[in-house]
């Protein structure tokens, strides 16, 4: 039941690193995502044994960049939550709060589950959707759209570098659920007159996720649906819920910042 209190190490992401593969091809970024795997690494190697239940609150601020290397420092509140910082020559990347502890099963109050069989034909390829690809292209298919939400099956392959040993941390949850929302917005441009076409975008916040599971197995089908909670572009907020068979596994909100020009 260890929970380090201030830490303070160096994370190195060599130019040719697996974190970056599929994510985006031609101009490299390190998925926000991972910054919060290299963040539980980083803790687990200094003691950490609880599991993350809850990210109360990240800020992403700057992109990462392969040969990028980062200072992660933490400090524990009063009521035993980690406040962490990544740091790139002194200048902050990204910061946020954890909480550690047994994990809990979702209230009542959790929305239904996706269908799963319901799959939208004339739907255009991922590829064309999005910026991703393999091994950091989860979304497999849309399962319903409307004006405000998307509903689509996703998979973690287990080529990808949040993988080992057949699972991912269940943060990878939360880049399945950006993914989504990417999707649907590349639609609401079409359904606009526009062309559906893939658009770099930036998970620039997270807050108030829930975890259910600490890890997520990787090559399965999974569901997530995205709900738009507000929008003012390049900005748009999404509230997300990551279901297996049924099963809630993430729960949250998350915020994307949509890149002026196309990939």
């Amino acid at each position: 039941m260890c929970i380090p209190m201030d830490v303070t190490t160096h994370i190195s992401l060599p130019r040719e690193g697996s974190y970056f593969e599929g994510h985006f091809p031609g101009q490299p970024i390190l998925p926000g995502v991972a910054q919060l795997a290299l963040v539980q690494e980083a803790l687990a190697k200094a003691g950490m044994s609880l599991p993350l239940r809850e990210i109360t609150f990240t800020r992403l601020r700057q992109i990462v960049l392969p040969g990028d290397t980062l200072e992660l420092t933490t400090r524990k509140s009063e009521d035993d939550r980690l406040r962490f910082e990544l740091k790139r020559d002194n200048k902050l990347v990204t910061n946020g709060e954890l909480l550690f502890g047994p994990l809990t099963s979702p209230d009542e109050s959790a929305p239904s589950v996706v269908e799963k069989d319901n799959f939208i034909n004339g739907i255009p390829p991922m590829e064309a959707l999005l910026p991703h690809r393999s091994p950091m292209l989860f979304v497999q298919s849309v399962l319903s759209e409307a004006e405000d939400s998307i509903a689509c099956e996703v998979s973690i392959p287990s080529a990808c570098a949040l993988v080992h040993e057949g699972s991912a941390s269940a943060v990878a949850g939360i880049e399945a659920a950006a993914q989504a929302a990417a999707a649907w917005e590349a639609l609401q441009r079409s359904h606009a007159g526009g062309a559906a076409a893939a658009r770099v975008g930036y998970l620039v916040a997270i807050r108030d996720v829930t975890f259910f599971v600490e890890r997520i197995p990787a090559d399965i089908p999974l569901q997530v649906r995205v709900e738009l909670e507000a929008a003012a572009l390049p900005l748009s907020h999404y509230r997300m819920d990551l279901f297996l068979d049924g099963k809630p596994l993430v729960r949250g909100s998350f915020a994307t910042f949509l890149a002026q020009n196309e990939p």
